[in-house]
Order: structure tokens, then C-alpha cells, then sequence
């Protein structure tokens, strides 16, 4: 795992920078028993409610950690979702695989053997503690972006645009999904392939910013610089999201550069 850097007092983050947007995530899962006793759950809940995210509670009232894992990932099926969109929050032994397989894993009032498993460590104060690296955005715009370039590319031919725009938007997300996985596995040949691969495809289609961001996530896990590495990879998808609102507004309007 990455070093561990006090974020504030009592309050400890590994292998990311703060803060990372609620809207990256859907799922909050609890490894504790009776989760909600804990101080500062229920609003650690409420924002997540709030950004539209389900909630597991109570896991911890399963056995070993094999079967919680097993929950966290039926859930996730269900919900149509990766375990790297979840947030799971423990405390015992039994939630390490949990905090392991978790987009974002934290842990409260942890041993240090444990909290090593964790990318947040709560030392003091209660479990929404945790929002103090979680953040409620928008869905920014997209910095960057001139789809006049794709216009220009495909002839102006509105039918292609429309061909070349959905082929962006499908290949994008099966480069995200692998980009999730690496993340979650901290893989840093899979981040500097997907970085190649999506820096080209982004400046087809007038995305430079984006593009950039590709090619530094490229750069840094060539270099073995796992932090930054993942620090621009947790930036990609929120991007992606706000190119692809760009795409189809533009789609939806059946505007013409």
C-alpha cells in the first residue's frame, strides 16, 4: 500500500487526493455491527443519501469477511454497479477484504494492522469524519472540450457525428471500467495502458484537457509514481461524466458546428 499522510488531526488518507467527489460513488456499506450506534453515522448516511447513493448497513453482523465480501459484491451486482463506485466504512478484521475490494475504504477507531488496509484512517471523532475528504459536486463542466473538432474530423456530416460521438462514449467506458478495476487493484500497467490508449482517442473529438490528464496518469504509472498515478485516475471519470453530458446535449439539440 501507499504511505500514509495525516489529512487533519485525527484523521488519516493513503493513496489519493483530497477531496474526492461523492458522485463517484453509489454504494455505502457499513462492516460494523449496528452501524447507525456509531457517532456521526447517521450523517455520514444523510449526505450520502443525499448524493444519491444506496446504503448497506450492518454488515457486520456476518460472520467472516469472506461473507461479506460476498454481500458487498451480490449487492453490487444488483445494483449494476463496481466495487469501485462503493464506500465502506469497518472497524474489525473481518472488514478487511471489504476495505481492500472498496473504491474507497475507511475505517473507525481501527488497530493500525488493520487501518494499514484502509485509504481513510478515523482516529478521533465520529464516522462523518469521513466527508472531510468526500465532497458533494456537480457534475462540472467539461474544461477543454471543442467538438468542433470532431465536427471538423467527420466533415461537418451530422449523421457521423452522431456514429463517431456514441463510439467515443462506448470505447470511453470500457476504458473507464478498466481504469476503475486498476484503481481498486492499484495496477499501474493497467492505468499506463489505459492512458495511451484514451489520450488519442480523447483529441479526436476536441477533448484536450482530458486528453492531457490521460497522458500525465500514462506518464506517472510508466514512472511507478503510484500516487499520482491514482490521483489523476480517480479524476478521469468525473470528467468523462461531464464530456458525456457535453456530447449528448449537443446530440439531443441536433445542433450543427
Amino acid at each position: 500500500m501507499n504511505s500514509t499522510r495525516e489529512f487533519s488531526p485525527g484523521l488519516a488518507i493513503r493513496g489519493f487526493a483530497a477531496p474526492r467527489s461523492l458522485s463517484e460513488f453509489r454504494l455505502l456499506a457499513f462492516g460494523m455491527d449496528s452501524a447507525l450506534l456509531y457517532p456521526g453515522a447517521e450523517a455520514l448516511v444523510d449526505a450520502c443519501k443525499a448524493a444519491g447513493m444506496e446504503i448497506q448497513l450492518a454488515m457486520g453482523e456476518l460472520s467472516d469477511g469472506d461473507t461479506k465480501l460476498a454481500l458487498l459484491q451480490s449487492t453490487c451486482t444488483h445494483l449494476g454497479i463496481t466495487l469501485a463506485q462503493t464506500v465502506v466504512i469497518g472497524r474489525n478484521a473481518s472488514d478487511v477484504p471489504l476495505l481492500r475490494a472498496a473504491g474507497l475504504g475507511a475505517t473507525y477507531h481501527a488497530e493500525p494492522a488493520i487501518a494499514e488496509h484502509a485509504m481513510v484512517a478515523i482516529h478521533t471523532g465520529g464516522c462523518d469524519r469521513l466527508l472531510e475528504v468526500l465532497a458533494l459536486h456537480k457534475a462540472p463542466a467539461a474544461p477543454g472540450l471543442d467538438l468542433g473538432v470532431l465536427d471538423a474530423l467527420v466533415g461537418h456530416d451530422a449523421a457521423k457525428f452522431h456514429k463517431f460521438a456514441r463510439l467515443f462514449i462506448h470505447s470511453m467506458e470500457t476504458v473507464m471500467a478498466e481504469v476503475d478495476g486498476a484503481i481498486a487493484q492499484e495496477d499501474l500497467s493497467i492505468l499506463a495502458a489505459m492512458g495511451h490508449r484514451a489520450k488519442s482517442t480523447a483529441l479526436n473529438i476536441g477533448a484536450t484537457a482530458f486528453s492531457q490528464q490521460c497522458l500525465l496518469m500514462e506518464q506517472a504509472a510508466r514512472a511507478q509514481e503510484t500516487a499520482a498515478a491514482l490521483s489523476i485516475a480517480h479524476t478521469l471519470r468525473p470528467q468523462f461524466a461531464a464530456i458525456c453530458s457535453a456530447i449528448e446535449q449537443r446530440l439531443a439539440s441536433g445542433s450543427h458546428v
